[in-house]
């Protein structure tokens, strides 16, 4: 496989079968492997927001790339760590725009496949200087993160409550994921309520109990 392959195909490989594909070393990332990425991931985009609620944000490019290789380079430290501890905030960067609903639907494409990735890497270290780090980015980035132990207090909702589309799928994901610390809270308890209708005790008891 010509190295300028990598990268790609673990990201093609991830949106379309769930599967993170592992290599023995942390590959460096080119520009034409970057564009083709850019242009898979804004389709992948795309194709989603068919199913949106209200108008939907715009693709964020730079997000989406932030994000895939975030995951990439993260799958990558798990079970190959020739980088010591020191290194790895510098193999994964903040993200360096401002925080948009664009920027967190299109960086959830592959964000949302991080909480799995931290539990397989709890279960291989729970000490492990990177579990500290994905959390912290779940915990900003936790539209990707509902189906986490987030740490509900540490939160900010502002982005999450500024737009209908994104709140919307942020409450059917808080439905889907059943998180009920979440469902719980102010900005979306009535919401998932009214979501829920008649059928609130059938689908979700825990819910429906906590709402009485």
């Amino acid at each position: 496989m010509p190295p300028q392959e990598y990268f790609l195909n673990m990201i093609k490989n991830l949106r379309q079968n769930e599967d993170v594909m592992l290599y023995n070393n942390i590959l460096k990332v080119n520009e034409i492997e970057t564009e083709i990425a850019i242009e898979f991931l804004k389709k992948e985009y795309q194709n989603e927001t068919l199913n949106f609620p209200f108008q939907s944000p715009d693709f964020d490019k730079n997000a989406a790339l932030w994000a895939a290789k975030t995951v990439y380079i993260s799958a990558q430290l798990i079970l190959y760590r020739e980088n010591k501890s020191e290194d790895i905030p510098t193999l994964l960067p903040d993200f360096q725009d401002t925080i948009s609903p664009s920027s967190i639907l299109s960086a959830d494409l592959c964000l949302r496949f991080l909480p799995d990735m931290l539990v397989q890497l709890k279960f291989f270290d729970s000490e492990d200087p990177l579990v500290e780090i994905l959390e912290k980015i779940l915990s900003q980035w936790h539209y990707s993160g509902i189906n986490s132990p987030l740490e509900i207090d540490k939160l900010d909702f502002t982005v999450i409550d500024s737009d209908d589309c994104l709140r919307q799928l942020y409450i059917n994901r808080i439905i889907e994921n059943k998180s009920l610390n979440l469902a719980k809270l102010p900005p979306f308890k009535d919401n998932i309520l009214a979501n829920l209708g008649i059928y609130g005790k059938e689908f979700w008891k825990e819910f429906s109990l906590e709402t009485n």
